[in-house]
């Protein structure tokens, strides 16, 4: 009886469901709209053509790869210089037959595999030209790939095509381990993880504290157990509304993200995802019972309350922890103060389960990152149970 009467009147709150939501798809639309096409790599410019020689004293697989990923840029034209001819380099970039000239030394390979990345390439160059600056930072972007994907395991051969592969696709470079879940078709996927915080203290809050207040309110409470119904049992039915409006907002949100990341929401890595979301939402329910068992005096002060405090929370906790603004991106005090809040661990989770930020993924990382919410979950509840017996203590006393 009393669990029906909960679910009735959820209804009435289905308003903030469909304002955040809207706010939500905003949000989200925003920014991948602001990233679309940005990629770590180089891009091409239209118009824009630099004559690029290479001299490859290596002759190895991994030096050609180089030059294979030269040649397909869309603005670099490669040029023949007779590099046997004394002055050969000298005379072709005064009379503009080739404007940098690269090098790539004996032994390039055989350092990538040392890890010995010194004096491997050199250059010949006009100074301060315009090829001088885009193709020195497209060897760089290049040589920045391969070594990430040294560090990831790949032998150097491997590395050198992998890197122009990646570069040549735009994807951003952020983690190398094939375990890895990012890449840049999924980044609508990790948009939204990393927004379902604050979507789900505005929404949940906005809908479990006033119901709950209601319930919780001492009136409310004599009629009901007025009927054949146990203090236990009627608690427990409220719980019960509460939890299963929480996973109804789990699933709608679930849907949302799969229209939101145009069906691309799951990988491999989205055992990890939702779980962390489960574990979030858990947190924001048991957050709400904690509001409205301290404002179940009265209904308008549970609205009022409500509405300042999923502000203050949702929107604090976003800027502090690296939902709106990136972790990296932070200063130093601010990530300290963040660690004491659920948000950090969530985003810090969600960054390297989907290779966001420039994570790499840690399974004992990210379990840790889960444990710590948990860790939140169960002192919030702890609170609200003290709470809760603090009131029926005063109702005792009167």
């Amino acid at each position: 009886m009393v669990f029906k009467a909960y679910l009735k009147l959820i209804p009435s709150h289905l308003g903030s469901v469909i304002m955040y939501m809207a706010i939500f798809f905003f949000m989200v639309n925003m920014v991948v709209a602001g990233t679309d096409g940005i990629s770590s790599g180089s891009g091409s410019i239209d118009g824009f053509t630099s004559l690029v020689a290479v001299n490859d004293l290596d002759k190895s697989e991994e030096s050609e790869a180089l030059t294979e990923y030269l040649k397909k840029s869309d603005n670099i034209k490669l040029a023949e210089i007779d590099f046997e001819r004394e002055n050969a380099v000298q005379d072709s970039i005064y009379n503009r037959k080739a404007e940098y000239v690269l090098i790539i030394n004996k032994g390039f390979a055989e350092n990538l595999k040392s890890g010995n990345y010194e004096n491997i390439l050199s250059s010949e160059v006009i100074p301060g030209s315009s090829s001088e600056m885009f193709v020195g930072n497209e060897i760089d972007s290049y040589m920045a790939a391969v070594k990430l994907y040294l560090t990831g395991g790949y032998d150097s051969v491997s590395a050198c095509r992998e890197a122009a592969k990646t570069l040549e696709k735009g994807v951003e470079v952020t983690d190398y381990k094939q375990e890895q879940g990012w890449n840049d078709e999924n980044k609508e996927a990790y948009l939204f993880y990393n927004f379902v915080p604050y979507v789900m203290i505005m929404m949940v809050l906005s809908i479990l504290v006033p119901t709950l207040s209601t319930f919780f309110n001492d009136e409310m409470r004599s009629r009901s157990l007025c009927s054949p119904i146990t203090p236990a049992a009627y608690t427990a039915q409220v719980i019960g509304g509460a939890f299963v409006v929480s996973l109804g907002i789990f699933a709608f949100l679930i849907l949302t993200g799969i229209a939101v990341a145009k069906g691309r929401l799951f990988n491999e890595m989205s055992g990890w995802s939702l779980l962390q979301m489960f574990v979030f939402t858990m947190f924001v329910l048991v957050l709400s019972g904690l509001i409205g068992v301290l404002c179940s005096g009265r209904k308008k002060a549970a609205n009022y309350v409500t509405s300042i405090v999923s502000n203050i929370l949702g929107l604090g906790m976003s800027f502090m922890c690296g939902v709106f603004v990136k972790q990296s991106l932070l200063g130093e005090g601010i990530l300290n103060a963040g660690k004491l809040l659920p948000v950090y661990w969530y985003v810090r989770g969600n960054n390297m389960i989907m290779g966001g930020d420039g994570q790499v993924f840690d399974k004992k990382e990210v379990i840790i990152c889960i444990l710590i919410q948990l860790l939140f979950v169960a002192a919030v509840f702890s609170a609200a149970l003290l709470a809760a017996v603090v009131k029926k203590g005063k109702r005792s006393d009167k």
